[in-house]
């Protein structure tokens, strides 16, 4: 965290662990099985959203009958829920407010934003699926999202902290507010994994190239600095 740029992203995605007792509390089975469906999964719930996402597919693309994955998941709906606790579980990993206490506010704000954007690198479809389940009003899900709860524990325990540090340091603003600004970040960091293919075509007309990844990392990070910038 030595610096405020982004990191190139890689090529592809990894695919995040489960646990037992996520696949309803069945006996163990083969585990290259239950990561194939949770791949096809994830790509047919990003592609599609949860409605339009077909189970056949799904099993098409993990080679495997319908029963083989209702057996495992229970509906289509419990395969969603497992993705989005997957996803909460992982984002769960930047939920340590004692990895930004060494920096400065401004540097700890800054790996605070390119670590959101590591995260949704690393899976991108998933932020396809928590746009889709918040415009659905989390029918599918419940109101008690489990990643509707890592956010907030991010803003309260982790964001908070950094922004309460740069006040007291003079460096943030003294009217920063750590759920206005994490939104900011938040719309930021989805856009581009949302809508990059409009805005490096609409940017590409205008400046003449592409924008790529490395460049929206970094004109987010100083865009959010200077707007909470407590110094001339």
């Amino acid at each position: 965290m030595g610096n405020t740029r982004c990191a190139a992203a890689p090529p592809g995605g990894r695919v995040p662990g489960h646990t037992d007792a996520a696949i309803r509390g069945r006996r163990s089975a083969d585990a290259t099985t239950i990561d194939d469906i949770l791949k096809s999964a994830r790509e047919e719930f990003a592609a599609n959203g949860f409605d339009s996402a077909k189970v056949d597919a799904i099993c098409r693309g993990a080679n495997v009958s319908r029963q083989l994955l209702y057996y495992y998941f229970g509906s289509k709906s419990g395969l969603y829920s497992i993705i989005l606790e997957e996803a909460a579980r992982d984002t769960s990993d930047l939920i340590d407010s004692g990895r930004y206490d060494q920096f400065s506010p401004r540097m700890a704000l800054a790996g605070f934003i390119r670590d959101m954007f590591r995260d949704y690198v690393e899976r991108p479809q998933i932020v396809k699926m928590t746009i889709d389940e918040a415009q659905h009003n989390f029918t599918h899900v419940g109101k008690q999202s489990p990643l509707a709860q890592v956010l907030r524990k991010l803003i309260s325990d982790v964001l908070a902290s950094i922004i309460a540090r740069g006040i007291a340091s003079g460096d943030f603003r003294s009217d920063a507010d750590p759920d206005k600004l994490f939104w900011v970040i938040y719309s930021l960091v989805t856009t581009w994994f949302a809508y990059f293919p409009l805005v490096s075509i609409v940017s590409s007309v205008n400046e003449g190239s592409e924008l790529g990844f490395e460049e929206w990392c970094d004109n987010s990070i100083e865009f959010v600095l200077a707007s909470v910038s407590g110094r001339p």
